[in-house]
């Protein structure tokens, strides 16, 4: 049983690192896609050929584990591209603090 907790602990550490490298990613994207220049076309291009080759994975027969994924990352790509809003910034200062007069 020592095994199988130490087993759950390593995935669990792992899940919750590409869950953020996924929300900096998805905080990258983002900001690509706002900024009004040539990368922010490319990067549009590339989301573009990412839906189309998920929608083209999606047709196969996949497990159920593996189409959970596809479909989550289809919904990624399409909000991406749909509405893509300015990158929020991942912390805010606030002016609560001490003032010197």
């Amino acid at each position: 049983m020592r095994n199988l907790n130490t087993v759950l602990t390593k995935l669990n550490d792992r899940l919750l690192r590409l869950e953020g490298e996924l929300f900096v990613l998805r905080s990258i994207a983002r900001a690509a896609l706002t900024a009004g220049d040539e990368p922010a076309a490319r990067t549009r291009t590339l989301l573009e050929g990412a839906r189309l080759a998920l929608a083209d994975e999606a047709e196969r027969p996949l497990d159920s584990a593996t189409a959970k994924y596809g479909t989550a990352a289809i919904a990624m790509v399409d909000e991406l591209l749909e509405h893509p809003r300015e990158a929020a910034p991942l912390f805010q200062v606030i002016d609560g603090g001490r003032q010197d007069d």
